[in-house]
């Protein structure tokens, strides 16, 4: 792409520092921390094989905070529906589909049973606090839930209407 477009060539030394500072702020439980370093290390050499166990260790952790309904608390956005869009981006982005990972399937199923007659889907912020995912009152849908949960759903890459997430 032009310069203009995307600004001037970035050396390769800065683009491996840069892959080294973030390898550095994962903590052991696989996840990073969204407002400040988790423990700075000293700054990692780039290596492959870190950066493969870093996407390992993110997977696990996404999967391993997984709600038992199928979807993931959102700490900043309200709630469910917010939390299951970005993991489900992080899950794909990790190369994960919704054939070779059970928790994106459960997340699918989350997310169309908790889809309003009109299509869409409202999210309460009330029962946020008790982690407890709830409809807006009236079962009225907004576009911003809708909007996170269409996105989730393509992340997803499933596109029959009814899954069967058994397998």
């Amino acid at each position: 792409m032009p310069p203009e477009i995307v600004g001037a060539k970035v050396e390769p030394k800065r683009l491996f520092d840069s892959v080294n500072i973030i390898l550095s702020l994962q903590s052991k439980n696989g996840g990073l921390s969204a407002w400040e370093a988790a423990g700075f290390s000293e700054l990692l050499e780039y290596e492959k094989n870190e950066i493969y166990n870093f996407i390992a260790n993110a997977v696990r952790f996404i999967e391993d905070i997984q709600m038992p309904d199928g979807s993931w608390y959102g700490n900043w956005g309200v709630c469910f529906i917010y939390g299951s869009w970005f993991a489900l981006r992080g899950l794909a982005a990790a190369g994960k589909t919704y054939h070779n990972c059970l928790a994106i399937r459960k997340a699918v199923e989350f997310l169309l049973n908790s889809q309003s007659d009109d299509g869409g889907w409202g999210e309460s912020y009330i029962y946020c606090p008790a982690k407890k995912y709830t409809l807006l009152e009236g079962y009225r849908s907004n576009l911003v839930h809708t909007a996170w949960a269409l996105m989730g759903l393509l992340y997803s890459g499933q596109g029959r209407k009814r899954p069967n997430i058994s397998s």
